[in-house]
């Protein structure tokens, strides 16, 4: 009997060893062969998944969004939901700082790739806006929620790049944030 194959399985595996090759060797120096030899599978069964290199870099580009959706699923009062998404998406461990530099990667190829350039490029913005301007609305009702929403995922960015830079701390990052984030929610 033949073997059965879980294609959205294959396809996440196949993601999976795109982004293991991006955080060792960059996005863009990874393509086909690379993330054949990651996955320990034939370059042709990589084309299969994803005929195009477009193709898989939005598949990459896909999978990384779900390794970071728990991060921004959080439980508390709209307050506490909205400081602990901003401190979730800081990179301030190795993994998240892995994922953000993969992310970064691929906002860069975007300004020149046009297929790419077509697909959502960072950490969830045009998912996460929208929840935190419904969780400010409610935990902050002076503030336009749509605007602070939009200036404090910019400002999580900047910190973003501060921190992968090395030139802020972690403990430095996330008190800045904290600090902004005080002013907003008195």
């Amino acid at each position: 009997m033949p073997k059965r194959v879980d294609h959205h399985q294959r396809r996440r595996e196949l993601a999976d060893a795109l982004v293991r090759c991006a955080r060792t060797r960059g996005l863009h120096a990874t393509g086909f062969r690379e993330v054949a030899a990651a996955a320990g599978v034939s370059v042709n069964l990589v084309q299969y998944y994803f005929p195009t290199k477009a193709d898989l870099l939005a598949g990459g580009l896909l999978h990384l969004r779900e390794l970071l959706r728990p991060r921004t699923e959080q439980d508390g009062t709209p307050a506490e939901r909205v400081r602990a998404i901003l401190r979730a998406l800081l990179p301030t461990d190795e993994t998240s700082a892995d994922l953000y530099r993969i992310h970064a990667a691929y906002a860069a190829l975007a300004f020149t790739d046009p297929a790419l350039a077509a697909q959502p490029h960072t950490a969830g913005p045009d998912q996460i806006q929208p929840v935190l301007a419904e969780l400010l609305a409610e935990a902050a009702p002076t503030v336009d929620a749509e605007r602070t929403a939009t200036s404090l995922l910019a400002l999580g960015t900047g910190l973003s790049a501060y921190l992968v830079s090395g030139y802020l701390s972690p403990a430095d990052a996330l008190a800045a944030l904290d600090e902004q984030l005080d002013r907003v929610l008195s």
